[in-house]
């Protein structure tokens, strides 16, 4: 049965489609904020364009981008300090515009217009001009068609000097897309006697004939140009890159730091089992400066379709190929040009043993510039866990970061120059948010590189999200490391809230504040002058706005305001909100957002419950509060919020913490897990006298959607449910799903256990028997989520009797889009709770 499209009722209308807020980026210089506007929401007939499904990604076959694009149809540049602002007029012929890359030395970017009614996107340079004093577009003309399939287009060298640019080739141009043949004969797949294992995921789009094969080297096949950025002649000709010449399946460029090499890796060799970001490909550098078409081959990687499932293992091939960001400047400074990569030395698999006790290491190959070669491999570090970052300072320091996930380790350690261990900085628990002693802060530096911010030779930045039993108060700390024993400094810290037990040690100087105030304030960024910093603040009810201040002393009358947006969603008004902590019955702490609708009188609501199921190794971990219960009070459509507006009690985001310590599995207890929090949420908000026990409804989206399946099969405590886009089989994701990393055949009755399908008969024995409203997109594209999934579940509920609806919206995927879609979603939700609030 199809059904036209409905809405809603007028106040959830206006609450789903309220105006964006600008989306901000900051100039290089940190100068200008760019803002632009793009619609709410797009119509379905955007979602019902044409599309291509190959390797795992999905494109507009015409446009050659990612299919269903939004594009921003405003652009102004205002200054940091000043205020002042210039609205850049877009060209007359732009439907919108997207892909604002900076240019990292000079006051510039490039950007992308989607010209009207055509299948075309053109390039303009926007500067700001001296004489003038205003910012102007001018366009960059090409006969060239540009491809963003695998990513922008577009890149500027390290140096600025150039812009790179991904074209469809001329001789790909002038001819048609393959024809579907009547049949290519039959697919085949084999696997070979004596081969390796090679577990993989459920992913979808994945290759599946040679036709296939065809479309994606017809489509994603690009040649590189590349212009000249040194002149104010936006008219100059952009020039080939000879070692692209006829065209490849480029999945990444990045320029050196002295911007004469690229580093290349193209894809080689396809699959029909894992998505493009696993096919074999060749890692290729290009000198910029030789005249011809001669490349250096640097590796040459097979297909990754034979990695464990652990989620401690990786590829046992070299991995993560980046140039070293100190190493090769223009003024030769730092040494020669230096390529680095990782590499499992126990094959990627966590079950082998490690090899002189590292399991991963970190390789260095410098290029001999006069004979364009490039040297062995030499190590730069051995790690014990496996590989999960490294970042430098402009000096050369490093910070490496290692991991073990099976217990939720992490360590990150100090290396000179030349990759030597200096010290660790911390080994700890990623669970544990109350401890985390943040991130060291990165920033644009040298040749357009990221760098770790260091104020002095012997310290470095680190901001954080400052969780705490008041919630969330991000903070900025210097931390310094010049003496035996490491000293952090706080430097800033979101406002105290009025109420709650302050820790002197953790505040600004470890002196508690004495101006407090219920707002939420985070850090965005440290200025160059590492004194000036732009943060954003908000309260429940006012939007997010963002503001320049300085570190230390100058308080708010040292502030500068940048922006003033309004409340997007006035209906929300008046709506409260409270974090509210209570405990499982074995005593874990567990918090939720409570939201209550405006001049409540206090009798028992309606009450509607959103969750999102997590995993934990420790107890103390999962009962930390998580988020701030001063973050603004505004709801996307995604959200349950917008039901306190029509007089439901919210209880969202409430906790379901699922733990393993030790050897135990988390999944082995999930279902025992998720109805003792389940239950003592109800039970509390009864308590609390805000909720009616008879008038309970349960939901979630994804992971929630198959919470909710769970929680109606094995409790009593909801009289309806709403599943968007879940997976109730975990048979047909039996190669692992969401953080359990065991197959079917190694955990065979958790996952039959954890299969809402499963239980369908056991749901329609309760004592009260919930209503299920299932919703799904057609075009699902998530791992584990296929539209089967809601489909299978649909047919034992109808089995059973079980008062149910089925929804599948065309065109959507995991993430609805489309205005009509979202609101006959709401619509939808809206009829099937109807019942609860009529009672």
């Amino acid at each position: 049965m199809t059904s036209s499209y409905k809405e809603p009722s007028d106040i959830l209308k206006r609450l789903l489609l309220p105006p964006k807020n600008p989306s901000l980026a900051l100039s290089s210089d940190y100068q200008w904020l760019v803002l632009t506007q793009e619609p709410p929401l797009p119509s379905i007939e955007l979602l019902a364009k044409p599309e291509e499904k190959l390797a795992g990604i999905r494109f507009d076959p015409q446009l050659l981008t990612p299919s269903r694009l939004d594009y921003a149809t405003t652009l102004v540049l205002q200054h940091m300090k000043t205020g002042e602002k210039h609205e850049v007029p877009l060209p007359e012929d732009s439907e919108g515009i997207r892909y604002i890359r900076f240019n990292p030395v000079q006051s510039e970017f490039v950007f992308a217009s989607k010209v009207k009614n055509e299948a075309r996107l053109e390039l303009y340079r926007c500067q700001f001009i001296d004489s003038a004093s205003a910012w102007t577009a001018t366009k960059i003309p090409l006969q060239y068609k540009m491809n963003f399939i695998q990513g922008c287009a577009y890149q500027f060298s390290s140096d600025g000097s150039k812009l790179f640019l991904k074209v469809v080739p001329t001789a790909i141009s002038t001819t048609t897309p393959p024809e579907e043949p009547i049949s290519t004969g039959p697919a085949i797949q084999q696997v070979e006697k004596g081969a390796r294992k090679a577990p993989g995921r459920t992913y979808q789009d994945l290759l599946k004939n040679e036709f296939d094969e065809a479309k994606l080297r017809y489509y994603c096949t690009t040649e590189v140009l590349c212009i000249d950025m040194t002149t104010t002649a936006a008219s100059k000709e952009a020039t080939l890159i000879a070692q692209s010449k006829g065209g490849h399946l480029i999945q990444s460029l990045s320029s050196s730091p002295c911007g004469r090499y690229l580093l290349a890796q193209v894809t080689t060799k396809f699959s029909y089992s894992v998505p493009i970001s696993r096919f074999g490909r060749d890692v290729f550098l290009w000198d910029l400066t030789k005249n011809n078409d001669q490349e250096l081959l640097v590796a040459s990687i097979p297909v990754n379709d034979e990695i464990p499932l652990s989620f401690d293992a990786c590829s046992r091939h070299p991995r993560g190929y980046r140039f070293h960001p100190c190493r090769g400047g223009n003024d030769g400074g730092g040494g020669a040009t230096t390529i680095m990569f990782v590499k499992a030395t126990d094959g990627g698999d966590p079950a082998n043993d490690p090899v002189d006790g590292e399991r991963d290491a970190l390789y260095c190959q410098t290029i001999d510039t006069d004979s364009f070669t490039i040297s062995e491999p030499t190590k730069f570090v051995g790690l014990e866990w496996r590989y999960s970052d490294l970042d430098f300072t402009e000096s050369g320091m490093a910070i490496v970061e290692e991991y073990r996930w099976k217990d939720r380790m992490e360590r990150k350690w100090i290396l000179n120059a030349d990759g030597k261990k200096l010290r660790m900085l911390w080994e700890r628990s990623w669970e544990d948010r109350y401890n985390s002693p943040g991130e060291p802060l990165t920033r644009r530096g040298a040749r357009g590189q990221y760098f770790i911010v260091q104020p002095t030779p012997t310290s470095i930045y680190l901001s954080g999200a400052g969780a705490s039993e008041v919630g969330d108060r991000p903070f900025l700390d210097l931390l310094d490391f010049g003496s035996e024993e490491v000293k952090t400094t706080r430097l800033w810290r979101c406002a105290a809230p009025l109420e709650g037990e302050l820790d002197a040690e953790k505040e600004v100087n470890g002196v508690l504040p004495t101006d407090r105030k219920d707002i939420f304030e985070s850090l965005v960024c440290v200025l160059p002058d590492n004194d000036s910093i732009m943060i954003s603040r908000e309260s429940k009810t006012t939007p997010r706005n963002y503001f320049l201040s300085k570190l230390g002393s100058g308080g708010d009358e040292a502030e500068i305001q940048v922006t003033q947006f309004e409340h997007p969603q006035p209906d929300l008004l008046g709506v409260t909100k409270e974090l509210v902590q209570y405990k499982r019955d074995d005593g874990v702490e567990l918090t939720a957002n409570l939201y209550l609708p405006a001049n409540y009188d206090g009798t028992p609501l309606p009450t509607l419950y959103w969750a999102y199921p997590r995993e934990f190794k420790d107890s103390k971990a999962a009962g930390q509060v998580k988020g701030s219960k001063h973050l603004f009070v505004s709801a996307h459509w995604a959200s349950p919020i917008h039901w306190a507006a029509k007089g439901w009690c919210v209880f969202d985001n409430f906790s379901l913490p699922v733990i393993g310590e030790g050897d135990a599995q988390p999944n082995d207890t999930f279902i025992e897990q998720i109805v003792s929090g389940a239950t003592a949420a109800v039970e509390y908000a009864v308590s609390r006298g805000v909720c009616d026990k008879d008038r309970c409804a349960v939901g979630g989206h994804s992971y929630g959607s198959f919470m909710t399946a769970h929680l109606l099969s094995h409790t009593s405590l909801f009289s309806a449910g709403i599943g968007r886009s879940g997976a109730f089989n975990r048979t047909l994701t039996p190669m692992s799903f969401q953080s359990e990393d065991r197959s079917i055949w190694e955990a065979r009755d958790t996952y039959i256990t954890m299969s809402p399908l499963m239980h369908v008969k056991k749901m329609s024995e309760q004592t009260r028997v919930g209503k299920m409203l299932l919703i799904h997109g057609e075009a699902d594209e998530n791992s584990g989520t296929h539209p089967q999934q809601s489909e299978r579940y649909f047919a034992a509920l109808k089995a059973f009797g079980i008062e149910s609806k089925l929804v599948m919206l065309p065109h959507e995927r995991h993430s609805y889009r489309a205005r009509e879609s979202i609101l006959h979603m709401a619509y939808e939700q809206e009829m099937w709770l109807k019942s609860l609030e009529d009672k």
